[in-house]
């Protein structure tokens, strides 16, 4: 997931060098006074647009070059904040109109930003953040590069990077950024999660596992890492193993369904008799997908697959055809596999490994 955390900045520097040139005028005086007064407590949206305002006046007057770079500056670095602000409250609401709206004024503050200063690596990397939610992911992707050639240890850049890479099946490429993130920062649990999912996607099993059990280490009760390592352990055939991870995950977050569909998968496919629990795997799968009213085709395909482990054939065809609606191209082929199997009366079951 992208980290939505934005980059906070200061302006103790600028109000440092304010006057190193003073002017003449005492319009421009006052408004130094004004604009360093504003900015030295400036937090709301309110406070940080009457410092806007103040630079904006400051356009109108005869000054010193020092002193329009100081307000060129200083309507950058407020404008990149009062950005921050409409993004984070953007997050903060489930109507889409308003987010909308939140987003677009994110976007104009930052671009702003960015044109009065082009190097501000701030507000670009905040802009990559506003257009990834908005699913602009290629100029996201472009500014976040941007961001890394001025600042090329910016460690959250670097995550995000590697998430939409993630996110666009770019798996080495992401990779590769997640690696760097952990070269910064070793205990970076989301990169070192990511760097276990990159593996895992690009079926490197048991590098996948070596990366998994790092992150247990490093948050050894969170649940959605389990998790995660029960897949691995799943992928690798070490099906004893898997299930303790699935039901220790369920301990510290017991409707975790990620876990729950995982777990189910198990007791209704494994190949191994004394594994297969037919009962407890359809309680699991319609937790599951109960608790998910966007479950993705996984979820139906595990419950179909438990209900066939009961027998119940006809339901499970049924089930199918929900898992078929939202399933990728690429896995239609293993349902329809699945679905002959049901048709035929026989439940799956996971091949040995």
């Amino acid at each position: 997931m992208l980290k939505t955390t934005l980059v906070q900045t200061g302006l103790a520097c600028c109000i440092l060098l304010a006057w190193a040139a003073p002017s003449s005028a005492q319009d421009v005086k006052t408004l130094v006074a004004q604009a360093a007064e504003l900015s030295e407590s400036a937090q709301s949206q309110d406070e940080l647009t009457q410092v806007i305002q103040v630079c904006d006046e400051a356009k109108q007057l005869e000054m010193t070059q020092a002193q329009v770079d100081y307000f060129i500056q200083l309507e950058a670095w407020a404008r990149n904040k009062r950005g921050e602000i409409y993004a984070e409250t953007s997050l903060m609401t489930d109507d889409e109109d308003k987010i909308r709206m939140l987003e677009a004024a994110a976007l104009q503050d930052f671009s702003a930003a960015i044109k009065l200063n082009p190097k501000h690596w701030q507000a670009i990397h905040n802009r990559a953040v506003s257009y990834a939610m908005i699913g602009e992911n290629g100029k996201a992707l472009a500014d976040l590069d941007s961001a890394l050639s001025l600042n090329p240890k910016f460690e959250l850049a670097l995550y995000n990077k590697a998430e939409l890479l993630y996110e666009a099946g770019q798996f080495p490429a992401a990779l590769k950024n997640y690696q760097a993130v952990l070269k910064i920062n070793p205990k970076d649990i989301g990169a070192m999660t990511g760097q276990a999912h990159c593996f895992y996607r690009l079926e490197n099993f048991e590098a996948a596992l070596t990366a998994y059990n790092q992150a247990v280490k490093l948050e050894p009760e969170n649940a959605l890492v389990l998790a995660n390592r029960a897949d691995a352990y799943s992928d690798l055939g070490l099906w004893k193993q898997a299930i303790l991870d699935y039901k220790k995950a369920l301990t510290f977050e017991k409707d975790l369904p990620r876990a729950q569909q995982g777990l189910a998968w198990i007791l209704a496919t494994c190949p191994e008799d004394g594994y297969r629990n037919p009962e407890l795997a359809l309680r699991f799968a319609q937790a599951a997908v109960a608790q998910n009213d966007l479950a993705d085709f996984r979820y139906y395909d595990t419950l179909a697959a438990a209900e066939a482990a009961m027998g119940q054939f006809d339901v499970a065809k049924q089930r199918m055809s929900e898992a078929m609606k939202g399933a990728p191209q690429s896995e239609k082929p293993f349902l329809q596999h699945r679905l002959a199997l049901y048709e035929s009366r026989q439940p799956y079951r996971e091949p040995k490994r």
